[in-house]
């Protein structure tokens, strides 16, 4: 083979590389309490309730998935209170931010702030359904405030613990605005979650091994 012919592999390799997409990537991660003095939970219904049936423990199976492709996450599954009342979450997020923006504000209850290991989202939807009763994030603002979805090492306002927290404001089953809710979770990532294909890293280096295979048999010969 050339050094003409060799180079033009190696070129179309890269430019192959270049121009392959890398797979999307879905993280999941298991969803665990943020952990108190009394009453371990993860949701906090504010005004629904009182004392400990506020505090809703997160259950087997709560689920935080991340799409790095798309720029949106989901948290679905269910928790429980103190009198055993159980709430469904089915929330979705988007608007993803590697880092806030001057306006936003930072839940600083847990681990410094710190955008080189945390992930943002300025938007939510979806519905906490607690006993029949379907609570909706409100359209209008449905991150309370100037906050965020916070996510990554320290992102858990209660614990500073690798995990996430969110102020939810909340529609009631009539359509009226109630005071916020709170999620504060600890995150714990599932074993074989797949991670971004190599593409064309992988045909490039395949084309270096074609290369030095083709060396090794004009040397043999």
């Amino acid at each position: 083979m050339t050094r003409t012919a060799k180079m033009a592999i190696i070129g179309a390799a890269m430019t192959t590389a270049m121009a392959a997409p890398v797979s999307a990537t879905v993280v999941e991660y298991d969803v665990t309490d943020a952990t108190d003095t009394s009453c371990s939970h993860g949701l906090w219904t504010n005004s629904v309730g009182s004392g400990c049936e506020r505090k809703f423990s997160f259950q087997d199976g709560t689920t935080f998935t991340q799409d790095t492709d798309t720029g949106t996450a989901t948290f679905t599954g269910t928790a429980i209170n103190s009198i055993g009342q159980t709430a469904i979450l089915d929330l979705s997020f988007d608007g993803f931010q590697d880092a806030l923006d001057p306006t936003q504000a930072y839940k600083g209850g847990g681990g410094a702030y710190d955008p080189s290991t945390m992930d943002f989202y300025s938007g939510a939807a979806g519905t906490i359904t607690i006993d029949g009763a379907t609570y909706t994030l409100n359209p209008a603002d449905s991150l309370a405030g100037t906050t965020t979805l916070q996510v990554g090492a320290g992102a858990n306002d209660k614990t500073g613990d690798f995990g996430g927290s969110a102020w939810l404001n909340i529609l009631d089953p009539s359509g009226w605005s109630i005071p916020h809710w709170d999620i504060n979770f600890d995150l714990t990532a599932r074993p074989g979650t797949p991670v971004p294909a190599p593409g064309g890293m992988a045909l490039f280096g395949l084309a270096l091994i074609g290369l030095w295979a083709g060396r090794r048999r004009r040397a043999f010969a």
